[in-house]
């Protein structure tokens, strides 16, 4: 399933540019990122089977865009939306029974890609394609990186376990944080509670954490290293050790840790599991 593979590659890369952006989309962007996504049937060998995935990207990206602009605090959970979306439909594109092949210069490229710069990374498999390998484990990368983010920021704002800053009662300084930088507001989950306005310092320091976190745990599970994923955990401990008196940031920094981690060997085993 390569065309489907470099689909996924080139899906999942162009969402990464996202990974800082917690405003919502423009129409451009979204344009932009559905052209790129469509840009990757480009592997496929024609086939009238493609043409309801090149309806789709464009539409999912587009709807998602409007959304994300009405309804700005829920920005996360539409853009695994428009994942998932563009994940079902190339499902039903690439379906064994409809027949869509890859390019061989495709083939031959995803090849030597693998064998010159990741397979020495990977056990040796007798026999082995380095293209599909090198696929797989690039787009357990780009997982970890950016959509098992969007999914644990979504999780923690849905149970308000969330970095909170401080009350402010002007309308501009809640909403800019006092210093121009705009501030993510959740909404109240009761109609009689005030909104939760989140600490966009410490939010962004939990992101870049998280991704690094996520990356290493990855590594090491490829690599069957599960002993230096408590070296992680114990060095971030020990970094935010004397933070973890405030009971609010303590649960916020256990429950995202182990969210991270978790999806981090979650993906891993996965990917281990499909290395041909």
């Amino acid at each position: 399933m390569i065309p489907l593979g470099w689909l996924l590659l080139v899906l999942l890369a162009s969402r990464v540019l996202l990974i800082l952006r917690d405003q919502p989309l423009t129409r451009g962007q979204a344009l932009g990122l559905a052209l790129a996504q469509c840009a990757a049937l480009l592997a496929a060998a024609p086939s009238p089977w493609l043409l309801p995935l090149l309806v789709v990207i464009p539409a999912a990206n587009l709807a998602g865009a409007w959304l994300e602009g009405r309804h700005s605090s829920r920005v996360g959970a539409y853009r695994l939306g428009v994942l998932l979306v563009i994940l079902i439909a190339a499902a039903f594109t690439f379906a064994p029974a409809h027949g869509v092949t890859t390019s061989p210069a495709v083939i031959a490229l995803g090849d030597w890609l693998g064998r010159h710069f990741l397979l020495p990374l990977l056990p040796p498999v007798p026999g082995s394609s380095a293209g599909p390998a090198v696929m797989l484990v690039v787009i357990g990368a780009l997982l970890v990186l950016n959509e098992a983010n969007l999914l644990i920021r979504l999780i923690l704002q849905q149970i308000r376990v969330v970095p909170r800053g401080p009350a402010d009662s002007e309308p501009d300084a809640a909403a800019h944080g006092g210093s121009g930088v705009p501030q993510l507001i959740l909404p109240p989950l009761r109609p009689d509670a005030p909104p939760l306005r989140l600490d966009q310092r410490e939010y962004n320091a939990g992101r870049f954490i998280g991704v690094l976190e996520r990356l290493l745990v990855y590594g090491f599970v490829l690599q069957d290293q599960y002993a230096a994923i408590g070296l992680i955990l114990t060095a971030k401990s020990f970094a935010r050790f004397k933070e973890m008196d405030e009971r609010d940031f303590a649960e916020y920094v256990l429950i995202g840790t182990l969210l991270s981690v978790s999806s981090a060997v979650l993906v891993g085993e996965t990917v281990k599991a499909l290395l041909p």
